[in-house]
């Protein structure tokens, strides 16, 4: 300005000079705002940074919180990729401290580690995280305390300086494995992140595509319905006339057809009712054949009976009259039993079912008949246990007795007996009771179930049932008391033979050794009794015997020792005799060793003598105690399940007659 108006006029000059400075307060005003516009744009960002680096802390705290109510301990860290001890100085507190990183995934954790002693254990929860996808890894050269340093920063969108630290190693070997890991995990799930977006990508082309093609199809599909829809229409109005004539033709034809038909249901059903009654018919007459086959059977067997009678009995007992002896009285009652009572019952049961046959019709019953008149078949109770030993004493008799013989032949020539020997007749009675049996189950079958004597066979059958159960029962019990009395005879002590009469039945029997002998010796299990003798020679001489009223059994095999007695004073099995019914039921088990009693082991391979699981005890009167040793363990578990299934017997026998001599001292 000066310059512009430099002239020798004042006012001009101070106009100049005034301008001048008004320009430069105007300059100096706008340069101020300026200044404090951008002052206060450096202080509402530093103020934003601010917040959000706190809003930033407040989220990674909150993140933090999370991850330390999952993992509350370093044992919960399932699959770590990489563990050990680093040094760690964080930005804030500037020092080095002793952490435990570990690396599972994309997570890197640190934690406490446990002072005193040198432990290098973990304790706590983490002390803080770093996501490894957002790190940044930087070798640090300039550090004082080691050049074994590199930098952890981590970032994320709006602060890219988030939070950082330094680690350390002491080994220059560790160092290199945790540097070079912690940048390979990011590029490994950068790579798996790509590939993802790729296959995305991929997946979302494939799946345009497929669209695509659908909307073409479907698009061919609409056009070729449009076609048939136009042509389908015209069709429908050709078919429906079409329709309407057949519905008239159709009509005047089914009415021809009904007549026709309802006179072929009227010839079907009356075939059908010559059919059914056709079947019943068959019924009836095959149920009347097999009451026929019974009767004539049943004439045939009683007529065998009457004729042993008068051709073998009577003669047999008139020669002891006239002092012609053949045989004894004893001899005949041995040979034939109860012979007559036998025909005593059939005869009368042959009455009856006569008289049902001669009054036969379609509604007659049967069955009600071996309801009610059948008990009388128990008498062949006798007959069929005496069996064996008839059978045996005729053999001794025949042989043995030369007019016996004789007489046996005369009888074979009567044309009556029809030429057969003694034993054909004497065999009857032993199947006579199963063949009522059968007759009946085949006359079931032939009897409708609308029939009234379809109730009376069912329940006939179950009568003739128990009746040859019962018979066969006794026939085993009459068996086993012969074998019992065979083995008293045979058991020697001190050269003198013993007798026990409260033994009547044998139940198990073998060999064993006694306190871990090289002796075997042989142990007999009687209901009462239990023996044990020693096989020398041909004789049995008898080393021990045990009444079950005073044994106890104990197995030792299981840590828990079990003990099984029958003594008044001690309960069966750990004070439980429930037990011993369910150790019954394992006899044949092949596994009892996962049993409530843990007494018996099952495993079959044979041990060792001497080893636990072949041996158990006996306990006599609470005080002595043997130890017997087994082969194997499955022959020692059911020596020990048939004892004291034996035991649980006798304490049973002796409460149920203790309570009947209360109840009689009561009455």
């Amino acid at each position: 300005m000066i310059f512009l108006f430099k002239t020798s006029n004042k006012y001009f000059y101070l106009l100049g000079v005034g301008g001048s400075c008004f320009l430069g307060f105007v300059f100096l005003y706008f340069l101020k705002k300026s200044y404090n516009n951008k002052n206060n744009k450096f202080i509402e960002s530093d103020n934003n940074n601010k917040n959000n680096f706190e809003k930033e802390e407040k989220e990674m705290s909150q993140q933090l919180i999370e991850i330390r109510k999952k993992i509350n301990d370093y044992s919960k860290l399932k699959y770590p990729t990489k563990q050990g001890i680093l040094f760690k100085k964080s930005r804030y507190l500037k020092e080095w401290r002793n952490r435990f990183f570990v690396i599972e995934e994309d997570i890197l954790y640190y934690f406490d580690i446990e002072k005193g002693n040198n432990s290098n254990k973990p304790i706590g929860t983490p002390l803080g995280i770093f996501n490894l996808l957002n790190c940044s890894f930087t070798l640090i050269t300039n550090e004082k305390r080691s050049p074994l340093v590199f930098k952890i920063q981590e970032e994320n969108g709006t602060n890219k300086d988030y939070k950082n630290c330094l680690i350390s190693c002491e080994s220059a070997e560790e160092f290199n494995q945790w540097f070079q890991l912690l940048p390979q995990i990011k590029q490994t799930m950068d790579r798996k992140k790509d590939l993802v977006i790729k296959l995305q990508a991929l997946s979302r082309k494939k799946l345009q595509q497929k669209k695509y093609q659908q909307l073409k199809e479907s698009a061919l599909t609409i056009q070729r319905f449009y076609h048939l829809y136009e042509g389908e229409r015209k069709l429908a109005r050709f078919i429906f006339n079409v329709i309407k004539v057949q519905s008239y033709a159709r009509c005047f034809i089914d009415r021809m057809r009904y007549k026709k038909i309802k006179e072929e249901i009227m010839v079907i059903q009356s075939h059908f009712q010559v059919i059914k009654a056709k079947n019943r018919l068959e019924k009836e007459f095959m149920r009347r054949r097999i009451a026929q086959e019974l009767l004539s059977t049943e004439k045939s067997y009683v007529y065998n009976l009457k004729l042993i009678i008068d051709i073998f009995i009577r003669p047999l007992i008139n020669f002891n009259s006239i002092e012609q002896r053949v045989l004894s009285v004893s001899e005949i009652s041995g040979v034939f039993g109860n012979w007559e009572r036998l025909y005593k019952i059939n005869s009368d049961l042959l009455v009856l079912i006569q008289c049902k046959l001669d009054n036969w019709s379609i509604d007659q019953t049967i069955g009600d008949l071996f309801i009610e008149n059948t008990d009388s078949l128990f008498e062949y109770t006798p007959y069929v246990t005496n069996y064996d030993h008839s059978r045996k004493l005729l053999a001794k008799l025949t042989s043995g007795n030369t007019n016996f013989r004789n007489f046996l032949d005369a009888a074979q020539r009567d044309k009556r007996s029809k030429y057969l020997d003694i034993s054909s007749f004497l065999i009857q009675p032993i199947q006579r009771l199963p063949r009522y049996e059968l007759l009946l189950r085949d006359l079931l079958k032939s009897t409708s179930t609308l029939h009234k004597d379809h109730k009376y066979l069912s329940k006939g059958i179950v009568k003739i049932k128990e009746i040859t159960m019962y018979v066969n029962d006794q026939q085993k019990e009459r068996e086993n008391l012969s074998q019992v009395i065979q083995i008293q005879k045979e058991l020697i002590m001190d050269n003198i033979k013993l007798s026990f009469s409260s033994a009547t039945r044998l139940i198990r029997e073998g060999e064993i050794k006694v306190s871990k002998k090289k002796t075997w010796n042989y142990m007999y299990l009687f209901n009462s009794q239990l023996v044990i003798i020693q096989k020398k020679d041909d004789k049995k001489l008898v080393k021990e015997v045990i009444q079950l009223e005073q044994l106890g059994i104990r197995d030792d095999n299981s840590s828990s020792s079990n003990t099984i007695t029958n003594d008044s004073g001690t309960d069966l099995l750990n004070n439980s005799s429930n037990n011993l019914l369910l150790l019954s039921s394992t006899i044949s088990s092949p596994d009892l060793s996962s049993s409530g009693t843990n007494a018996i082991n099952t495993s079959s391979q044979a041990l060792p003598i001497g080893t636990i699981g072949n041996k158990f005890k006996l306990i006599i009167s609470s005080k002595t105690e043997i130890s017997l040793y087994f082969d194997t363990p499955e022959e020692k578990n059911n020596w020990f399940a048939d004892i004291a299934i034996t035991l649980n017997r006798l304490e049973t026998q002796k409460k149920n007659f203790e309570k009947s001599i209360n109840l009689q001292t009561i009455n």
